[in-house]
């Protein structure tokens, strides 16, 4: 049995006037809490998106010129893969065996016919 499932999610944020834009790293990232900041000590936590393991990451905005600074974190998924295969293989074999016996009865009155060619 194969099972797959992939969700794919992409929003676009415009920022409140005279925050920081949100940094954009990749679909493994959530940088969620890095909307509405202000410079010029703003900060925000990156963390791991669901499906993904990983520390947190604290980026800076310190100002409008170059939005968040900050590098990481480094995302791991954690979803397991497994295959399983399976072989089967059916060998059916017929044998058919026929006998045939035939006797022969005299008529009455008359000998039995002679039994030629048995082993």
């Amino acid at each position: 049995s194969t099972s797959t499932t992939s969700t794919t999610t992409t929003s676009t944020t415009t920022p409140i006037p005279g925050t920081c834009y949100p940094p954009v790293l990749g679909q493994d990232k959530d940088t969620s809490a890095c909307s509405g900041v202000y410079p010029p000590d703003g900060t925000c936590t990156v963390t791991c998106a669901a499906g993904y393991a990983g520390t947190p990451a604290i980026y800076y905005c310190y100002n409008l010129d170059d939005d968040f600074v900050g590098s990481g974190p480094v995302c791991t998924s954690t979803t397991t893969t497994t295959t399983t295969t399976t072989v089967t293989s059916t060998t059916t074999s017929v044998t058919t065996t026929t006998t045939t016996t035939s006797t022969t009865t005299p008529i009455p009155g008359t000998c039995y016919p002679p039994v030629i060619g048995q082993d």
